[in-house]
């Protein structure tokens, strides 16, 4: 299968209570593959205006590379039930109208989320 390939890193900046971590001590680097392009995923996201643009992009990354793993192992006994239910919230995701005054700058972050459209 022709798949993008990412390197993901994850690096934790502040603990629970909100206290700054150390450069380096935490973070996480893999490489993922993904059939989707994951970045113009983002910007649609992004570009819906539904959640501000640091939502939208955890949302996309993080659903993407999700449903990718269940994709690959759809026969998994581990992911029995959830294949339907995820097709009807990628539906729903792209079905979103997009926000009306929407900025033409995606990557801009509106004041609050907008909780109904």
């Amino acid at each position: 299968m022709n798949s993008y390939r990412y390197h993901v890193t994850v690096e934790m900046t502040h603990d629970q209570k909100g206290e700054p971590v150390p450069d380096d001590t935490r973070s996480l680097h893999f490489e993922a593959a993904n059939h989707d392009d994951l970045l113009e995923i983002a910007q649609r996201i992004r570009r819906k205006q539904y959640f501000d643009a640091k939502t939208a992009a955890s949302l996309a990354i993080g659903f993407k590379l999700f449903a990718e793993v269940m994709l690959q192992h759809r026969n998994d006994p581990l992911f029995e039930g959830l294949q339907e239910p995820i097709m009807e919230f990628v539906q729903r995701l792209k079905n979103l109208p997009a926000k009306s005054g929407s900025a033409s700058n995606p990557s801009a972050e509106p004041s609050a989320p907008s909780a109904a459209l």
